[in-house]
């Protein structure tokens, strides 16, 4: 052990007699204890070795941990004006689902729209709503019937053919009613439909499963008999949501043009 001194005493020795003329210049304060052999000021020796060879290094993106968390900013229009302690509820659902994959929810707020005049929030005129990457609109029963939602449906979601989704949508008054015909609460109803739709923007098409989050076709009865609050996402469905995220983080996201509704859209239908 004592040999394996005797190399980095050597080079600090060096070090002292290349450094002498540069330490004499720039720190004269230092000049008198130089001449001398053992007067060597080792800490400005190790100061000068700090910055030279241990510099902090900045971590580069594929650096960091594999775990950490990852972003989603949602926004929720809500036009059948959903009372806000059930949307905060849904809200609640929704973020705690996603932080078992990993995922952090950031809300950008529930934005109050009128049925008759789209984009009027009764707030002034100035104020813009700042883009989320996924966008929930609660729809009317009206609004349902023009759009031909199929019969039935909680929620549906516009899933493009590749990339991310943007636009997901549920509707009130059915999972209301579908909630009391269950007997359970109609705000973990609501959030339970959120999240599902929400994972089909960030999942490939055609990803309902036969089991868990998402599952598709719900009767009453399965609803009876199951606590969604308890259900969530596959490995594998966690892994595909987080790989999305990392190649679409939010100031591209909510950048990127909105999707056709006309796209594929997946579902959820108690029967």
């Amino acid at each position: 052990m004592l040999r394996t001194m005797a190399r980095p005493l050597t080079l600090c020795h060096r070090l002292r007699r290349q450094l002498q003329p540069f330490i004499t210049r720039r720190f004269p304060q230092y000049s008198r204890r130089l001449p001398e052999k053992r007067a060597v000021s080792k800490p400005v020796v190790w100061l000068l070795l700090t910055f030279a060879f241990a510099s902090p290094v900045r971590p580069s993106s594929a650096d960091e941990p594999a775990d950490r968390d990852l972003p989603v900013t949602i926004q929720v229009h809500d036009y059948w004006h959903v009372p806000p302690e059930s949307m905060a509820r849904a809200r609640e659902i929704v973020t705690a689902t996603y932080a078992h994959i990993g995922v952090r929810t950031e809300w950008l707020g529930v934005v109050q729209q009128n049925e008759k005049h789209p984009g009027a929030t009764g707030r002034s005129p100035t104020l813009r709503v700042p883009s989320a990457q996924v966008t929930v609109i609660i729809l009317t029963p009206r609004m349902a019937a023009r759009g031909h939602v199929e019969e039935g449906a909680l929620g549906f979601a516009a899933v493009p053919a590749e990339g991310m989704g943007r636009i997901a949508y549920a509707i009130y008054d059915r999972v209301r009613d579908t909630a009391a015909r269950a007997a359970m609460n109609e705000d973990d109803l609501l959030g339970f439909v959120m999240a599902h739709e929400i994972a089909h923007l960030l999942l490939p098409p055609g990803s309902h499963t036969q089991t868990g989050l998402m599952r598709g076709h719900w009767n009453v009865r399965d609803l009876q008999q199951t606590d969604v609050l308890q259900l969530g996402f596959s490995s594998e469905e966690a892994s595909g949501i987080r790989r999305m995220l990392q190649r679409n983080p939010p100031t591209v996201a909510a950048n990127a043009p909105v999707g056709s509704t006309s796209s594929p859209v997946s579902t959820f239908s108690p029967q």
